[in-house]
């Protein structure tokens, strides 16, 4: 939704928020969460309610006085799709989309079609070229076309159509699904590689996108990177995906095919197999590429951090750090990435304290005055460090450790499965005293206020704990790990 203006992305928050629960959402607290002022909130709803009696049939809005605001929609209406038609209903959607789809379409011709004024259509237009030129492409508007490198004007309707879409509806009016579908299965089985549904939906969208291009003419005719794509990469695309470039004239042919390997190298390169990682591993660090020598200087920093983790220098995790950083490296001003920090935060609440040691790294090894080349932002590549380590090794117990008591006026075995729960709920590196208080304890854990100690260290709950207590518990221990960060 980086597309659409302030006022759009409120009510588009706001219909998000509200439609999430079957209930009467209190002004007050859509405010607390979303952290707009109330005044701001009773406009916005009052323009939500047009549009959806407008273009929602059978969806409304039902205020009650003193109470909230509810929203109202058939059973079977998703949420998902009263957003994408919000989406698709914004100016700033149909400017890109008809640039995407009518490369002959001229400014005129576009607000008068869609019934916009022409005061309106440039300043929605201007708008829209601010967002553009963050991302070092720009709007021209006779005809109608985004202008910039081939690979990041792809990578920009890419992500527009994935970020409405998700692939619940194909939204390439010109291009057949069916066909796409064929040549992409073809292919997946020459080079005998299963993709999961979400995955095979991205690699059709963006070979759309391709060959949506390819139809306009437009090719790929510089990449920044070229000379760090192995040369085993091109030839696995010449051997297998000929069928995906056919259409592309001889002399783009060798750029069009080291695109494919940023189009499709997130999602095939992590299944391939270890002696081919090995390979590829291999020629990077003969070539001293870019990509390789970034995540050299990762790694070594890492063993730094974390000496006991090995790394063997033919380990797949050297391939998936490379691509990530060539990812990163070709397509450096993405105006998504200025999303990742929300995914990030995902990650971090759970792992604070390696969160804390791979931004200092990134920032580090993506400083504009050492690196010298233009990159995305760091937190790009400390989000994606992120998710590969934690998927491969078990990083909870480097983690501040939590010295807790757990101590109950029940018997032994109620005592036992608390602390199994405990445990087994909470996603903290802690260590449970059952017996005694530790001499370093953190938290007193009990349902009866006779435990001694000072108060800060106390924590009363229920038995049975109800979910508000693990929440509470949760949130305490939590902040007692946050203090501990940086304590060593």
């Amino acid at each position: 939704m980086y597309f659409l203006d302030e006022k759009e992305v409120r009510e588009f928050e706001i219909i998000r928020l509200i439609g999430k629960e079957k209930k009467y959402w209190p002004v007050s607290e859509i405010s607390s969460i979303l952290n707009y002022n109330p005044d701001a909130i009773y406009k916005a709803l009052a323009e939500i309610e047009l549009y959806l009696a407008k273009n929602a049939p059978n969806t409304r809005l039902i205020t009650k006085k003193g109470i909230g605001v509810y929203l109202e929609k058939p059973d079977d209406l998703p949420l998902d799709a009263i957003l994408e038609k919000y989406m698709t209903s914004s100016v700033a959607y149909l400017l890109m989309d008809s640039s995407f789809n009518y490369p002959h379409l001229r400014a005129r011709q576009f607000y008068e079609q869609h019934f916009i004024t022409k005061s309106t259509f440039y300043l929605k237009l201007k708008r829209l070229q601010d967002i553009l030129h963050k991302s070092h492409l720009s709007m021209q508007t006779n005809p109608l076309r985004i202008a910039g490198p081939e690979i990041w004007v792809r990578e920009c309707y890419y992500h527009l159509y994935w970020i409405v879409y998700k692939g619940r509806t194909w939204p390439f009016r010109s291009i057949s699904r069916e066909v796409l579908v064929y040549e992409l299965d073809e292919f997946l089985r020459k080079v005998d590689v299963y993709v999961n549904a979400i995955e095979k939906e991205q690699l059709l969208y963006r070979l759309a996108v391709k060959y949506m291009r390819h139809a306009q003419k437009r090719y790929v005719e510089e990449m920044t990177l070229q000379d760090c794509v192995p040369p085993q990469v091109t030839q696995f695309i010449r051997n297998n995906g000929a069928a995906l470039i056919n259409d592309v004239p001889m002399q783009y042919q060798d750029l069009e095919e080291k695109y494919l390997t940023i189009a499709i190298s997130n999602l095939m390169y992590p299944k391939a197999r270890n002696s081919v990682a090995a390979e590829l591993i291999t020629w990077h660090r003969q070539q001293q590429t870019l990509p390789y020598r970034i995540a050299a200087s990762f790694f070594d920093a890492f063993a730094k951090c974390y000496p006991d983790i090995i790394i063997e220098d033919n380990d797949h995790l050297w391939l998936d750090f490379i691509n990530a950083n060539f990812y990163g490296l070709s397509l450096p001003y993405l105006y998504v990435y200025q999303d990742v920090r929300a995914q990030a935060d995902y990650f971090k609440a759970e792992n604070p304290g390696l969160w804390m040691n791979l931004d200092r790294i990134t920032m580090e090894l993506f400083d504009s005055k050492r690196l010298k080349h233009v990159s995305a932002p760091p937190v790009y590549f400390c989000y994606k460090y992120m998710v590969l380590i934690v998927e491969r090794f078990a990083m909870r117990k480097y983690e501040p450790q939590l010295r807790v008591a757990l101590f109950t006026s029940q018997d032994n075995a109620i005592l036992n499965k608390l602390k199994s729960q405990i445990l087994r709920r909470l996603d903290l590196n802690i260590e449970i005293s059952t017996q005694d208080i530790p001499k370093m304890v953190d938290l007193m854990v009990s349902e009866t206020t006779t435990v001694s100690g000072n108060s800060d260290h106390v924590f009363i709950w229920n038995f049975p704990p109800t979910q508000g207590d693990w929440v509470r518990l949760e949130e305490r221990l939590k902040g007692i790990r946050d203090g501990k960060l940086g304590m060593d």
